[in-house]
């Protein structure tokens, strides 16, 4: 297992496969040095219990001896006879007596190599042996003689790895318990409690301040919770500063809204949804007189309070500017220099404006990258003015043209931000430039504020349930009878 894959484990599972793999490991260090000390051990016994064994014979030879042998040769082969061949296979026994030797015949073992080999294991420290007789082997020795009493080894060696698979099965059942019980702990002590505390974190994540870890299983998981409870609430006192700021930032963006002040012959009305908590999109109807007025539209690249503070210097520099000129290009010319100059590399804006004269019944335009305005007069198609150049804060010297074209009464012009038309609906499909005059074709609105409810209408309808990505903002603008 490498040391990357163990770093990738969760920690219930490092704990799980640590303690097991010990408990493991003790389990068959047990087994390997109880096997050798059990074999020793039951060896041990074995050669003890043939030494007392061969004292005890001894002592009865020594009792019946003369100088006839016949009765000792009685003796070992009623000895071997009444040893149970079950629990003592293998049992033999020989006889060195005042220059004579014998073995018992009862079970037919008695031969010369069998004597040898009891003879040569006395002798040898470990009192075994090896070869085709492997046998394990007592004697004792008296001023009259010796006795020799042996065993088959593998008799022994079974009846020590019976009791070892006894010992290694009650092991093995202690281990697997110790196991369970030691699992069972962690998953209650740790496992279980650190995936709650997961899920709390989790939650806190997704923005619930409210969940509170209560995790009590163990001291470091108590340290743990107090400091995740003690963060989430930190995090809750910086979000209710954040959102009171948000909401000042919000009402100062709606004071700078158009007031909708009365045009003679023009009717405006606006869409204004941001995809924030305030927008990047800045829109303006300003009265220039009793007839006319100035359309304003701008779209500042990003989202939220930094787009938000771009669209605010825009507008301080259109009222700026139309101190001193009501020419779109112009105001243009003098907005683009300023921001330039006020704004970071790099946080472009496109922006629209509109001259709307009543009197002249002309519409007088310059664009700085915007969307192209909508305009339709009564019973004709919608058409758009194409006239465009770079965006604001792209070249301060660059000097901007405007487009001057005449309309009837009735006309209707739309301004749109690219949140509009780049709007997808939940099959990435976009709303695009095509269904702007769509809903303008089939409109049968009165009015610019019916107009506007209908382009409400419709891009919710396509949307559905998909949230808007960018800022969405529509500015619609009526010619009517004085």
């Amino acid at each position: 297992m490498s040391l990357e894959f163990w770093k990738r484990l969760p920690i219930r599972r490092q704990l799980m496969l640590a303690v097991n793999g010990l408990l493991l490991l003790v389990v068959v260090l047990f087994l390997i040095v109880g096997h050798g000390l059990r074999i020793r051990d039951a060896t041990q016994e074995k050669r003890i219990a043939l030494v007392e064994e061969a004292k005890t014979i001894y002592e009865s030879v020594d009792a019946i001896a003369n100088r006839d042998h016949e009765p000792i040769q009685r003796l070992i082969d009623d000895i071997c006879a009444r040893m149970n061949t079950t629990e003592s296979p293998g049992h033999h026994i020989a006889v060195e007596w005042q220059g004579s030797s014998m073995q018992a015949k009862s079970h037919g073992r008695a031969s010369h190599d069998m004597f040898r080999a009891m003879r040569e294991a006395g002798k040898e420290d470990n009192h075994q042996a090896s070869g085709s007789h492997s046998l394990v082997v007592a004697k004792f020795e008296g001023p009259r003689g010796t006795i020799y009493v042996s065993e088959a080894e593998e008799s022994v060696l079974r009846n020590a790895r019976q009791e070892l698979f006894r010992q290694i099965v009650a092991v093995l059942l202690a281990g697997t318990l110790a196991g369970l019980m030691v699992n069972l702990v962690l998953r209650r002590v740790v496992t279980k409690p650190l995936r709650r505390l997961v899920s709390t974190l989790g939650r806190i994540g997704d923005g619930d301040l409210d969940a509170e870890a209560e995790e009590r299983s163990c001291e470091e998981l108590n340290y743990l919770s107090e400091q995740v409870n003690e963060m989430t609430q930190k995090l809750a006192a910086a979000d209710r500063d954040r959102r009171l700021h948000m909401k000042k930032a919000r009402d100062i963006q709606q004071n700078l809204r158009p007031t909708n002040g009365k045009v003679k012959g023009i009717q405006t009305a606006e869409l204004f949804e941001p995809a924030d908590d305030v927008g990047g999109d800045y829109y303006d109807v300003i009265p220039l007189g009793e007839q006319r007025c100035l359309l304003c539209l701008a779209d500042v690249s990003g989202h939220g309070v930094p787009a938000a503070m771009a669209a605010t210097v825009i507008k301080a520099l259109v009222l700026e500017a139309i101190e001193v000129t009501h020419s779109p290009a112009e105001i243009l010319n003098r907005i683009n220099r300023r921001y330039a100059e006020i704004i970071l590399d790099g946080h472009f804006a496109t922006m629209v404006v509109v001259l709307v004269d009543r009197q002249q019944m002309t519409l007088t335009c310059a664009n700085a990258g915007h969307e192209h305005p909508f305009i339709q007069e009564p019973g004709k198609a919608v058409r758009r003015l194409e006239a465009s150049d770079l965006l604001l804060g792209v070249d301060e010297n660059m000097s901007f043209a405007e487009e001057t074209i005449p309309v009837a009464s009735g006309t209707r012009i739309v301004l749109v931000s690219d949140g509009v038309t780049e709007m997808f609906d939940p099959d990435e499909s976009q709303f695009g430039t095509h269904r702007v005059s769509q809903v303008m074709d089939s409109s049968s609105a009165s009015d610019a504020r019916q107009l506007v409810g209908d382009f409400s209408e419709a891009l919710a309808k396509f949307r559905r349930s998909r949230p808007p990505f960018d800022d969405t903002t529509l500015l619609a603008a009526e010619l009517t009878s004085v």
